[in-house]
């Protein structure tokens, strides 16, 4: 599924976003961010 059409925002939005995530943390894929972020507790499923 696509972020942005299910957030209702643009593909751009969710790039920025996504790219601002992965630089707070330390990170250099999106994958790895969600990762972390899980592993942090920032974000739980």
């Amino acid at each position: 599924m696509d972020m942005g059409a299910i957030l209702s925002i643009s593909e751009n939005t969710v790039n920025f976003h996504i790219k601002n995530a992965k630089n707070k943390l330390n990170c250099s894929s999106r994958t790895v961010a969600a990762v972390k972020a899980l592993k942090l507790g920032i974000v739980d499923i």
